[in-house]
């Protein structure tokens, strides 16, 4: 269980995975003097799955010659709308989802104007710094919330 948060070239990404055990993702990111942009959602699981296929309708013929479909049933689709990842504003990402034996997160860009980036990530409501790695090294935070200087 883990965040992971790191910057290829221009793209940040921050990712966040648990194994088995349903837990509540949240928090922020937030620009300081500039702007986000591109804000893409990674969700490595299928958006929608189909739980129950359905059935197929009755086709009958009535007594005129009339063909016509009785009965069936829709397929039952779950969604992970409970789940947000969306902007608040130019400068500030806001997050909360409920992942298990997932990795969920998102990726954006920065306008070349931020000087920096201020992270707030929560498990189950709890800030736990060691629950974060950054950049290739894995390098912990001395605590949560933690900025990156950009400039």
């Amino acid at each position: 269980m883990s965040y992971y948060v790191w910057r290829d070239g221009d793209k940040w990404s921050l990712r966040w995975t648990t194994p088995g055990k349903l837990r509540n993702f949240r928090g922020a990111v937030t620009a300081d003097g500039g702007k986000l942009k591109s804000l893409k959602r990674i969700d490595v699981e299928s958006e929608s799955r189909v739980l129950y296929p359905g059935r197929a309708p009755h086709i009958a013929v009535g007594p005129r010659g009339r063909v016509y479909r009785r009965g069936g049933a829709p397929p039952v689709v779950a969604t992970r709308m409970q789940d947000k990842i969306e902007k608040d504003g130019d400068n500030r990402i806001v997050f909360n989802a409920r992942t298990n034996d997932d990795i969920d997160g998102f990726d954006f860009k920065v306008d070349e104007r931020v000087t920096a980036l201020r992270f707030v990530l929560e498990v189950d409501g709890v800030m736990r710094p060691a629950l974060v790695e950054l950049g290739r090294n894995n390098a912990k935070p001395a605590g949560v919330p933690f900025v990156v200087k950009l400039r």
